[in-house]
């Protein structure tokens, strides 16, 4: 028998050794160029002393490991290649990772006497008081008390979600929230199961994130694995403890749906709420919710249709300016750029910043006109992409800071009905009260991208909306706004919060 070379003597600078793992946890990549296409198999080693390693195979070497790696079976692996861990978010061994390549062997192991699932689980408490990393994974166990209905207004299924009440033998309490493929294993659990045992849970891998202080749980990608009711040691001890820690068996049966409070999109726009002229929003005199059926005449050009936000809270954050001697010791100084988030509340010292929409609209109707800004959560349905893919995207054509108009326009639409949530700015800006002389061209512009735009005229169709329509008011000319270039026949029904002032 050749020397078994533990998972934490693992060392970049041999590489001819042997390990003898357990693959706790496997899952596909896909292509980035192909969402149809297989890029590599993800796996999750585990050797007999419980220490784990991230490991990859990509698909160029499928026929000569494939048959190998099934996800709960042992195995050797002689000759893999080390590689740096360099994902952000850390589910193994944090340092390093292993590549299955052309002079890799793998063989079956029989004699594994290592931990099935090697789980490391986190109770609860720990997680609400803010006492757990974000960058690392951790395992959870406890029993389902409520659960909400599947959340599948995204297209990508992928981001379909579905939250759970979990609570622990302290009876700790924990929101986790499943995304994908194990929302859709627990909805169909749930619908089938009709079993008189409690419904006990084990999420491996999850992650949390904190905003605002709040400890956000969910699974992460494809890498979480779930366990739900399953035939293993740790499910039994846990339905154990919890008889005798309650004195009785409970039931699946008590377990509750948790009631929605969400409004259907017929009932915000069509019966929640008053409809209001733009006219009228000018001088709010409170706070209030109003319906406005309005024309997006065009979209602001001197002003960034984006904002850094804090990526711990999701605050605005500001760039921040200091300098240090560099090391080299040439006794230079060096400057370096941080950024400081807006929130006093935030808990973060240093902190990283995400690009999030913050798109300020021209809207019209027959009454007057108005600046609508539209904000990253109701942007993102429209859109389909994040801030940051729009920021990224548009980066790699222009170095600078400023994007360049694209060709589409959103007025290739009939007048239809569009949901979404704007915030009013207070701009009262009309076209007999412009002043177009002291309107300048910008020599900046931080404009859409045409996905942007194109999805600004996709329209949500409400039957009883059909007869509302704007009047056909010119359009506005300053050189500082983009215009569609057909006329624009996108009409908008758009709900405000509108501030005191």
């Amino acid at each position: 028998m050749e020397h078994i070379t533990p998972i934490k003597e693992i060392d970049s600078i041999k590489d001819d050794f042997t390990i003898k793992v357990r693959i706790i946890h496997l899952w596909t990549q896909k292509s980035k160029f192909n969402a149809k296409e297989t890029y590599s198999i993800e796996m999750i080693l585990m050797d007999e002393e419980g220490r784990k390693i991230h490991a990859s195979c990509v698909k160029k070497w499928f026929p000569k490991f494939k048959r190998y790696l099934k996800e709960d079976s042992s195995i050797y692996v002689k000759k893999p290649n080390v590689a740096p861990n360099t994902l952000n978010f850390k589910f193994a061994d944090p340092e390093r990772k292993l590549n299955f390549y052309h002079d890799t062997t793998v063989k079956e192991c029989e004699n594994f006497s290592g931990s099935a699932h090697g789980f490391d689980f986190v109770d609860f408490n720990t997680i609400v008081s803010n006492n757990i990393m974000e960058s690392k994974s951790f395992d959870i166990i406890g029993h389902i008390f409520e659960y909400g209905r599947m959340d599948t207004s995204e297209e990508d299924k992928s981001k379909h979600k579905m939250l759970l009440h979990l609570q622990d033998i302290e009876d700790t309490k924990l929101k986790v929230t499943l995304w994908g493929h194990n929302a859709y294993y627990m909805t169909e659990f749930l619908a089938n199961n009709n079993s008189l045992a409690p419904v006990v849970v084990i999420v491996q891998f999850a992650r949390v994130k904190f905003i605002n202080g709040r400890p956000f749980s969910s699974t992460y990608f494809d890498v979480s694995r779930l366990f739900i009711n399953n035939d293993i040691d740790e499910i039994t001890s846990y339905k154990n403890k919890l008889v005798s820690e309650n004195g009785q068996q409970l039931s699946s049966s008590g377990i509750k749906m948790i009631a929605s409070k969400q409004n259907t999109e017929h009932d915000d726009f069509l019966k929640n709420h008053m409809f209001s002229n733009i006219d009228d929003l000018f001088e709010p005199l409170e706070e209030k919710t109003v319906i406005i059926v309005g024309t997006v005449k065009g979209i602001r050009q001197n002003i960034r249709w984006y904002y850094l936000a804090c990526s711990n809270c999701y605050k605005s954050a500001k760039e921040k300016e200091s300098s240090t001697d560099k090391v080299d010791g040439s006794h230079e100084v060096a400057e370096i750029v941080t950024y400081e988030c807006s929130n006093p509340n935030c808990k973060n010292i240093k902190i990283s910043v995400i690009p999030r929409f913050k798109i300020p609209l021209r809207v019209q109707d027959n009454t007057g006109t108005l600046t609508l800004t539209l904000f990253d959560q109701e942007a993102k349905k429209l859109f389909k992409y994040t801030a940051k893919e729009l920021y990224d995207k548009n980066k790699k054509h222009d170095n600078s800071d400023s994007f360049i108009i694209g060709s589409s326009d959103i007025a290739s639409q009939e007048t239809k009905v569009v949901k979404d949530s704007f915030s009013h700015t207070g701009e009262n800006l009309t076209p007999c009260a412009r002043d177009n002389s002291t309107a300048t061209s910008p020599t900046k512009l931080f404009s859409t991208p045409t996905e942007l735009k194109r999805n600004l005229a996709t329209c949500i169709d409400l039957d009883e909306m059909e007869n509302l329509s704007t009047s056909k008011t010119p359009r506005l000319s300053p050189p500082d706004f983009w215009y569609p270039r057909k006329k624009s026949k996108c009409t908008l029904l758009l709900q405000t919060i509108l501030l005191r002032a």
